[in-house]
């Protein structure tokens, strides 16, 4: 009795053969290849970009240096205004900006508090009447 040798190996794959691409084929593939490497290139600058802002200091966008006179002696304040909570944000705005005339709609908001008061006291007044 003879045996048949059996190999077990995967060295007899079957492989299918590529199909030739037609024109348009070829076409849309080189379009693809060339939108890649586009996007590749837009990749590539944007990461770019990325390193080098962080690279910076951008602390230094929220920094802000005063000079100012009290009681004749000159002095120089340095802040953070990224470290400022937003009720400090609104105490500065209202502390800097200087009060117009009260006919201004834009001045500050103790303008429209005022005019809720008054109205409120001609309202009680008329009522009084």
């Amino acid at each position: 009795m003879s045996y048949q040798k059996i190999d077990l190996g995967n060295n007899n794959k079957r492989t299918r053969n590529k199909k030739k691409l037609c024109p348009d084929c070829r076409d849309t593939n080189d379009y693809v290849n060339l939108f890649s490497n586009k996007i590749s290139k837009i990749e590539e600058i944007v990461d770019e970009f990325r390193t080098n802002l962080s690279s910076r200091k951008t602390n230094k966008f929220s920094t802000f240096n005063a000079k100012f006179t009290l009681n004749n002696v000159p002095c120089e304040l340095e802040y953070n205004l990224s470290q400022f909570t937003l009720e400090d944000l609104q105490k500065l705005v209202i502390f800097t900006t200087p009060n117009r005339n009260n006919n201004n709609e834009y001045s500050s908001s103790n303008k429209s508090n005022e005019s809720v008061s008054s109205e409120d006291s001609n309202s009680e007044s008329s009522q009084e009447d």
